[in-house]
């Protein structure tokens, strides 16, 4: 991260056979994703579009105002094509619940992010992503317990142990029960 904001780390050497570390942030870091019916729009789209686009999915967490996964891709579609898949999708969505709620406020909101009006007129998530390989089992680890910590961290303070926090994976991996959506299980390449 450089001055707060994300920074696109996809390069053209892109290996499908790579597991990557993948974050995006809401834009200007507003807590848009704090409602659980938003949360539910996030988990619902990151399972959409891993099952449509052939993506397997690892790990989650879902942050009022940035997601984490770990995800691997098909050669045929990179970490950039599932990122924009996903944002676009899931701002869509996002501004479709507010309409629906009629949360003026929201939508007031979401439109005045907007630094290019004839672009689009509601701005949900930031433009860039972080994406980062997953090349060794000690990074892999390193970034499951990061994921899972996310939400016990003192600035965040969402629940007091990782596998009570229900938006994330940390329950599959921390009291192998059952997540949101299907998981990949990391932990049989942590060997």
């Amino acid at each position: 991260m450089e001055g707060g904001t994300l920074t696109t780390c996809w390069r053209p050497d892109f290996d499908p056979g790579h597991l990557y570390f993948v974050t995006t942030t809401a834009e200007n870091r507003a807590h848009i994703f704090r409602r659980d019916v938003i949360k539910r729009i996030l988990v619902d789209a990151l399972y959409y579009v891993s099952l449509m686009n052939k993506v397997s999915l690892y790990a989650f967490v879902i942050m009022p105002n940035h997601i984490h996964v770990i995800i691997q891709c098909p050669q045929d579609f990179p970490p950039k094509d599932w990122a924009r898949a996903f944002k676009a999708g899931t701002s869509r969505l996002i501004v479709r619940q507010y309409q629906v709620e009629s949360n003026l406020a929201a939508l007031d909101a979401l439109r005045a992010m907007v630094k290019r009006p004839e672009k689009q007129e509601y701005k949900v998530w930031e433009d860039d992503y972080l994406a980062k390989d997953v090349l060794t089992p000690a990074f892999m680890e390193q970034k499951l317990t990061y994921i899972h910590n996310n939400p016990v961290q003192p600035h965040w303070q969402l629940v007091e142990v990782p596998e009570d926090y229900f938006w994330s994976s940390a329950r599959y991996y921390l009291r192998n029960e059952p997540a949101l959506i299907p998981l990949e299980d990391a932990r049989e390449l942590l060997i």
